[in-house]
């Protein structure tokens, strides 16, 4: 079973990399990869595969915490204040436009 082993452990590198191209090409690999018929081999891939969910799980949330910021960059400048309930309150000036590089 080292070619599963192998893949699995491609997978956790471009998890690692953000390689997102070579991980999805990975996939396919592992599906089609023979299952270990041993219990020593089966546990081995087990801990292999709880740790690339967990980086799976990781990378997701820094996708979506990468997205949420560039949603807050997008909007422009605002200014987050409480009112004397304790409520959120945001401010936004206006007409401004936000600044672009270009």
């Amino acid at each position: 079973m080292a070619l599963l082993e192998d893949l699995l452990d491609q997978a956790a590198e471009a998890l690692l990399a953000g390689n997102l191209a070579e991980l999805a090409s990975l996939t396919q690999r592992l599906e089609s990869a023979p299952v270990p018929q041993d219990r020593a081999a089966a546990e081995r891939l087990q801990a292999k595969a709880q740790r690339n969910a967990r980086l799976l799980e990781a990378a997701t949330r820094g996708v979506k915490a990468a997205r949420l910021r560039v949603a807050e960059i997008t909007k422009g400048p605002t200014l987050t204040t409480y009112d004397a309930r304790g409520q959120k309150a945001l401010f936004a000036p206006q007409g401004l436009v936000p600044a672009r590089r270009v």
